[in-house]
């Protein structure tokens, strides 16, 4: 019986990301989500007491795919940094979890939970001063602006996305990425 409901609690989360990822938050309707996943109003309620609590749950899921992919530690900054890049770009493009999880996390209308676009700035924030630290020659103290363009330029791709599909391809990110400051390293 527990084998069922994490597989319906699974599955309702996914229905949900993919109903956020193409409505938004404030368009999505709980009947939409519940017949996605093929199951009752009533299950969905079982698991789920409120749309707000489906969107906490696909942030949720979608913040354990952002650490996993931020988690490694034995890159240097800007080898870590250019690695998370590519493969959150591939995350976005394949999961629709994890780009629901991003685009609830820049959603007016409701708080998010979990802001993965937060999260994603203080990454590159220590990524970068982690960076800066081991390449003296740099200029010192432009981390933040370097930061600043770094989420810039990806949360702006990952937008651009949704309508084009080149703005995440393995080129273009490589193309944008080998415009910024030599910090950052490069990408091949």
């Amino acid at each position: 019986m527990r084998d069922r409901a994490a597989r319906t609690r699974s599955q309702l989360i996914r229905s949900a990301a993919a109903v956020f990822a193409e409505h938004g938050y404030a368009r999505a309707k709980l009947s939409s989500i519940s017949a996605d996943a093929g199951v009752s109003r009533g299950a969905l309620y079982f698991h789920f007491p409120s749309k707000e609590a489906l969107a906490d749950a696909v942030e949720t899921a979608a913040a354990e795919q952002f650490a996993e992919v931020t988690g490694v530690e034995h890159e240097s900054g800007a080898q870590s940094l250019a690695r998370a890049v590519r493969e959150l770009a591939e995350l976005y493009q394949r999961d629709v979890t994890f780009r629901a999880g991003v685009l609830l996390s820049c959603e007016k209308d409701r708080k998010p939970t979990v802001n993965l676009i937060h999260l994603w700035e203080g990454y590159v924030k220590g990524a970068v001063a982690n960076a800066e630290r081991r390449y003296p020659y740099t200029q010192a103290g432009t981390s933040g602006q370097v930061s600043s363009a770094i989420v810039a330029l990806t949360v702006g791709m990952a937008f651009l996305w949704q309508e084009n599909d080149r703005w995440l391809t393995e080129s273009t990110v490589s193309d944008v990425w080998n415009l910024l400051p030599p910090v950052v390293g490069r990408m091949g």
